[in-house]
């Protein structure tokens, strides 16, 4: 403990401070009361921002700790008098003194990644990438940035390029002219509505996705792959699937384009490692996650909406690694259950987790149904309640054709 008192002392100097705070970060410290310290260290430099002596930081401790034991106390109390005795380090040994404190703590972070990732609580490498991308070759935190070059052809090619997948609904593209790789799609609503039809609508349908040359995988967890296959069939061909069975030949011409750009599996039971190593492994320009809440995240979580959370944070990072955009098909609570209008707060089992992570985020929605109603209205409205792709919000009025999945204007 004595190089942690050292540097503890040391970085009372305001300047010190300043310059080293960003490696001499409580993560280095390897007490849970030179943590405690160092915690209200940081809090006292943001506030006061000048040199502090080791009786105000003392005292700003007991301050901030009222109920402490006597026993803890006492322990708290020869810490401070070590850190009174100690005589400041020199900058170059207290810079040697964070490499060595930073390599530890380096060396405790992957220990407990690799126990986690033997006994199973952690399925995946993405931890360890992401550890290795935060920190440099000398086991300090990464300083490192990526700036965006502030160039007019650039800035201008990456412009167009956001929306390189059109949307093929004209109203709806009003609203949101297309999509493009990295961003999270989140299309949600009440069983029934006609998700699978939106999507399959959107790459299958006339001018879709698929058309323009995009490769789509489609991950099916709730619904058979076979019937969500079918749903793509009917949305290219524009043809119910008894018009397809007498016109095979006209089929077969209109689907060419399916074969080589549509791949569709049962996801049934998948969790999201399964999920990331389909999209490293057949590099889809589109994914549709059709139910995204089924595909776990792997770890242990006290409540449903965290482990939701978690989801839907790891869809992004996927969509973001992979260039691919992907659009996460969710649940409506019974809340928006009859209604027309609905909100992000309607979302089932997340009110924000889910809308926290998404660049879009559209409610589907049917008219109210009325005793004694005879024909199926076949009216739907997607409600554009998040958008940071083009900032338009509002509702799009469009209708399902059941027989052929396709939505129309």
């Amino acid at each position: 403990m004595s190089m942690e008192l050292g540097l503890m002392k040391t970085l009372l100097n305001q300047e010190f401070y300043t310059n080293n705070k960003v490696f001499a970060r409580q993560g280095v410290f390897r007490s849970k009361e030179t943590k405690s310290i160092k915690r209200i260290l940081d809090d006292a430099m943001f506030k006061y921002k000048e040199d502090l002596g080791t009786d105000d930081l003392e005292a700003l401790f007991f301050t901030a700790n009222p109920v402490l034991t006597s026993a803890q106390k006492d322990v708290y109390r020869s810490i401070f008098q070590k850190i009174g005795v100690q005589q400041p380090l020199s900058k170059e040994v207290a810079h040697d003194v964070l490499t060595q404190l930073n390599r530890e703590a380096s060396a405790d972070e992957l220990a407990d990644l690799s126990f986690k990732i033997s006994n199973g609580e952690i399925t995946s490498l993405h931890p360890v990438r992401e550890f290795i991308d935060q920190h440099a070759d000398n086991f300090t935190p990464s300083l490192r940035v990526d700036f965006e070059p502030i160039d007019i052809e650039h800035l201008l090619t990456q412009n167009d390029l956001e929306f390189k997948w059109g949307i093929n609904i004209p109203t709806l593209a009003q609203m949101i002219p297309g999509v493009n790789a990295g961003q999270l799609i989140v299309a949600a609503a009440r069983p029934n509505t006609g998700k699978t039809s939106s999507h399959a609508s959107l790459c299958a349908g006339p001018g879709g996705f698929i058309e323009q040359g995009a490769r789509v995988m489609v991950l099916a967890n709730e619904e058979r792959a076979t019937r969500v296959a079918s749903r793509y069939l009917t949305a290219c061909c524009g043809m119910s699937l008894q018009e397809i069975r007498n016109n095979k030949e006209q089929a077969e011409k209109r689907i060419a384009l399916l074969k080589d750009n549509l791949f569709i599996s049962d996801a049934t039971g998948w969790d999201m490692d399964r999920l990331e190593g389909a999209v490293k492994a057949y590099q889809p320009d589109i994914l549709i996650a059709d139910m995204a809440d089924k595909f776990l995240p792997g770890g242990t979580f006290t409540a449903g909406h965290e482990q939701l959370k978690a989801t839907y944070i790891r869809l992004r990072i996927v969509g973001k690694e992979y260039n691919t955009a992907i659009f996460a098909m969710s649940q409506l609570s019974a809340e928006a259950e009859g209604k027309v209008n609905a909100s992000m707060s309607m979302l089932e089992g997340s009110k924000t987790g889910k809308a926290s992570e998404a660049d879009l985020l559209i409610c589907i929605t049917n008219n109210p149904t009325f005793d004694g109603q005879e024909e199926e209205d076949w009216t739907r409205h997607w409600c554009i309640v998040k958008n940071k792709l083009t900032g338009r919000h509002g509702k799009v009025t469009t209708v399902l054709n059941p027989l052929t999945a396709r939505y129309e204007a």
